[in-house]
């Protein structure tokens, strides 16, 4: 069993218990990490985000001063939304320059991946990848959306972008992703 799952956040500070942020580091470092590969660029940039943004995570969860439980979901949302203002904060015009295109374009088959086939037989790195071959904003939403289920809303206020927008970086996203997928297949 987990120890955030049933380990309130005010005793790692209440009782300076070194042993249980070992475990919570021990536990969510390398899950976090994995998610950062999703969504940076490269396996480079993924370790430098991972470690800045998981302790920033870990800082900002602790210094709440409202007690709330110390769970695995809220820790890992709020390490995927400092990992997305992070990536966006470096590559601030690309945001703009995206949805200018995107709604000046047609839209596109909002269901892509209802032929599942074409990435069933990907690896895990084959797919990170592929998604490394979108576009940052593109990288970004579709991770937010389609994998760690961030609704539209929730994305819109993360970027602080209209949801219109959103939806459409989000066809644009699964249109170049499995368009990039069916070129090997």
């Amino acid at each position: 069993m987990s120890i955030i799952k049933h380990y309130h956040k005010q005793d790692f500070l209440a009782h300076k218990d070194h042993s249980a942020l070992s475990r919570l580091i021990d536990e969510q470092y390398a899950k976090c990490l994995g998610i950062a590969y999703r969504y940076c660029k490269s396996d480079e940039q993924a370790n430098e985000l991972s470690s800045q943004c998981f302790i920033t995570t870990l800082k900002n969860l602790l210094a709440e001063e409202e007690p709330e439980e110390f769970d695995e979901n809220t820790f890992v949302r709020q390490f995927i939304i400092c990992i997305v203002k992070t990536i966006l904060t470096q590559r601030k015009g690309e945001l703009i320059a995206d949805t200018t295109i995107v709604a000046s374009s047609k839209r596109n088959e909002a269901n892509l991946f209802s032929d599942s086939d074409y990435y069933k037989t990907l690896s895990p790195q084959d797919f990170i990848q592929h998604l490394r071959k979108l576009n940052t904003v593109q990288q970004i939403i579709y991770n937010l959306y389609c994998i760690d289920q961030f609704t539209i809303k929730d994305i819109a206020n993360i970027i602080q972008h209209h949801e219109l927008s959103i939806k459409a970086l989000i066809e644009r996203a699964r249109f170049n992703l499995i368009s990039s997928i069916k070129s090997i297949v």
